[in-house]
């Protein structure tokens, strides 16, 4: 006798589950999947399904006949034939299918169902239709009266509008059903999906000649657009089905543009004080960006407003990816949300900045769960398909295993584990069901669409998600960004991201890294040829680009190199779009190569983010842009300012100095008092500075990377002062 495995017990509990909630008849749903639990049961696997699953025609005076349509749906990925059709219950019928009769795969056919009682009372029925062996089956109900005065249903108003509903909110409007000539019984609730939804009413539900009764039908939409419905309520009535029709339109308010200066990704504690003086935090950035009077905000220890407190509109925090996600499909903001809580204590605005990886050498930002591999116990190839158990749980996947992601195969010693070629490069397609000789992946097997020769079992090597640049990239172990598992486990932490702040009116802006940190660079090593060639392996570039790649700029680099990277980066922009985000998203224009010749992929990141109203912005503003700017060059780290003038108006523009400047203009950055007003005359509407240009300017105590009579000197309070009245 074959038995169910545990983990296969638990999908069968799940489907019968499912069913129940449905009110879908599941026959046998015990038995899916474990063909032959034993020599006596009877195999069910029902290859169409019937919608409704029960009919009920109320009461149809004797000697007439109702007529209700039935359909079958056929939802397998071949052709089914319908072979009999069995109808059981006196009084009942079934027309309108030609038997033998196929349905083509993902299409239905419907019939008609006729209930014609010879006599008065109750009666109940079935139909089994039969196809391929396996059967499904509609329950079936009317009564015979010998009354030959039948009712009639009526509804008002017939049709409901909504108008204008915000996303996520409710309006409800009430109708009235009455009956007249005969009293009326209604069988069952109307027939509505959500985002409309009746109640108000118990059913069945009877109702006498002359009167009435009232239920109410609720619009909830959960995003933007026009949304139509049409509720039948199915009764004894002669003119049964009544039709109710609604109609609304999901709104979402247009977010208010945020703007203003803020710091970037200030300490929480004086214990965050690493390269800063010290009490960082309790004794310098509270007394002067905080406090806004004696004891206000209450509990920062506050005497009086400090001196910067009136041109800082707020706050940027980054958020690593394993600081909220410590496990697969847990999510949790505490640790963003405190430190951010003293500036909502301020009144003043706080935005995140999410990074999937780190811009470190080493990655320590991608959570564990997804980075690392498990212990393959056995694997093997044939036919074509690869066979893979694990000795643990596949816990790497993002929302679990599902066909068209991708694992990654080391250590086998065979061609499973592939040949640094793009022809096999060791990544292989999740399959299941639908594909010959695949099933349906589980917590600790899993099946893939191989290529070449059989291989025999093999009992070592790991499986996990695909990364790749451990040794080549210059930033540690990567996932492979624009390959579908990255896709889908970053578009999930997206969602959690958008859906925890939308409520929270301190927020002002989210913005998502796609590449390594904050940015959309893919890693620091796109200008080696050994990361090249890696990338390449993995499918960055397109099979004819050689190694070394040509230079950015020409048209090899722009048919050749580019495509991918910007493609995945328009994938993830259109799902920032579809999260319909209450607050502004914005993204970064970055390039593949830091040579700042590569226009091609900023501008069209920024056309792309543009054209679905995702702001853009740059962390790369420095003393060379006003100059380059001036010549016509392009602004470097991003091409940001063409961009910023092109697309004024249009979207938020958010721009962050490189590092933190240098008052004598020095360094890389330069001087704020040059590069300031040259970023918000070009339309900068967010201005990120570090912590070290905001206290040397207003903390009369500060000596950290500059001192604040070097800022005072160079001019600092009022060009921050005459931004922030610019911006903020």
């Amino acid at each position: 006798m074959k038995t169910c495995t545990p983990a296969r017990e638990r999908r069968i509990r799940d489907v019968s589950d499912i069913c129940k909630a449905l009110g879908i008849i599941c026959a046998l749903a015990g038995l899916i999947g474990c063909q032959g639990v034993s020599s006596n049961s009877t195999q069910s696997n029902p290859q169409v399904q019937a919608s409704p699953a029960a009919i009920s025609f109320g009461g149809v005076v004797v000697g007439s006949k109702q007529i209700q349509t039935e359909t079958l749906t056929n939802p397998s990925a071949s052709a089914v034939t319908i072979s009999q059709v069995t109808v059981s219950g006196a009084g009942f019928s079934a027309t309108g299918l030609s038997l033998p009769q196929m349905v083509a795969a993902g299409q239905s056919a419907t019939f008609n169902v006729s209930f014609a009682p010879s006599t008065a009372g109750s009666v109940s029925g079935s139909i089994v239709i039969s196809s391929g062996g396996s059967s499904a089956s509609v329950t079936l109900t009317g009564t015979g009266t010998n009354s030959t005065q039948t009712g009639q249903l009526t509804i008002s108003p017939s049709s409901l509008n909504f108008g204008n509903v915000a996303a996520g909110t409710s309006k409800t409007m009430t109708a009235t059903l009455s009956a007249s000539g005969a009293s009326v019984t209604i069988s069952s609730a109307p027939s509505t999906s959500a985002p409309f939804s009746a109640s108000g009413v118990s059913f069945p539900l009877t109702i006498a000649a002359g009167n009435s009764a009232s239920f109410a039908l609720t619009f909830t939409p959960q995003g933007a657009g026009a949304v139509s419905e049409n509720g039948s309520f199915i009764s004894d009535a002669s003119n049964s089905p009544t039709v109710l029709s609604g109609t609304g339109t999901g709104t979402v308010a247009p977010h208010p543009v945020p703007h203003g200066m803020f710091i970037l990704d200030p300490p929480s504690n004086d214990g965050n004080c690493s390269g800063l003086p010290s009490a960082c935090y309790s004794q310098h950035l509270v007394p002067t960006l905080i406090c806004s009077g004696n004891n206000i905000p209450a509990g920062y220890n506050c005497t009086q407003a400090g001196a910067g407190e009136p041109y800082i509109k707020g706050a940027i925090f980054y958020v690593p990816w394993n600081l909220v996600s410590t496990s697969n499909g847990g999510y949790d903001f505490t640790v963003p949300d405190a430190r951010a809580q003293a500036w909502m204590d301020a009144g003043k605005q706080v935005s995140f900045s999410f990074i999937p990886t780190s811009q470190e050498s080493s990655n320590n930002v991608t959570p564990s769960w997804y980075l690392n591999p498990v212990n393959v116990s056995t694997v093997s190839q044939t036919g074509g398909i690869i066979t893979l158990q694990t000795s643990s749980t596949m816990g790497f996947f993002a929302g679990g295993a599902a066909a068209g992601l991708e694992i990654q195969i080391n250590g086998t010693g065979t061609a499973l584990d592939g040949n640094g070629t793009l022809a096999n490069p060791g990544i292989w397609l999740v399959c299941d069901h639908h594909t010959a000789g695949c099933q349906d992946p589980s917590a600790q097997t899993i099946y893939a669409i191989g290529s070449g020769s059989d291989i025999v079992s093999v009992h070592h090597g790991t499986v996990g998600n695909p990364v790749y640049g451990t040794v080549n990239c210059g930033s540690g172990t990567l996932p492979i960004e624009w390959r579908p598992n990255f896709i889908k486990a970053w578009q999930a932490f997206i969602e959690q991201a958008v859906a925890h702040y939308s409520s929270n009116n301190s927020v002002a802006y989210l913005r998502f890294g796609l590449g390594i940190g904050g940015e959309n660079i893919p890693n620091h090593g796109t200008n080696v040829a050994a990361c090249q060639a890696e990338m390449t392996t993995f499918g960055f570039t397109s099979s004819s680009t050689s190694v070394p790649w040509p230079s950015p700029g020409t048209s090899q680099w722009t048919s050749g190199v580019t495509p991918t990277w910007i493609a995945y980066l328009n994938t993830m922009l259109q799902y920032e779009h579809s999260t319909q985000s209450v607050k502004t998203i914005a993204t970064t224009m970055s390039p593949i190569e830091t040579s700042g010749t590569d226009l091609n992929t900023l501008d069209s990141t920024a056309a792309d983010a543009v054209a679905v109203g995702i702001g853009i912005g740059n962390q790369g503003l420095q003393k060379s842009d006003p100059t380059n700017y001036a010549a016509g060059q392009p602004c470097l780290g991003g091409d940001w300012c063409a961009n910023f003038v092109k697309y004024k108006g249009q979207v938020p523009l958010q721009l962050q100095t490189l590092n933190y400047s240098d008052p004598t203009d020095a360094n890389a950055v330069g001087s704020l008092v040059n590069t300031v007003p040259f970023a918000t005359g070009l339309g900068t509407q967010i201005l990120e500075l570090y912590m070290d240009d905001w206290m040397c300017t207003f903390d009369s105590s500060w000596n950290g990377n500059n001192t604040h009579s070097s800022c005072t000197a160079a001019g600092y309070p009022a060009v921050l002062e005459a931004a922030s009245q610019t911006i903020n």
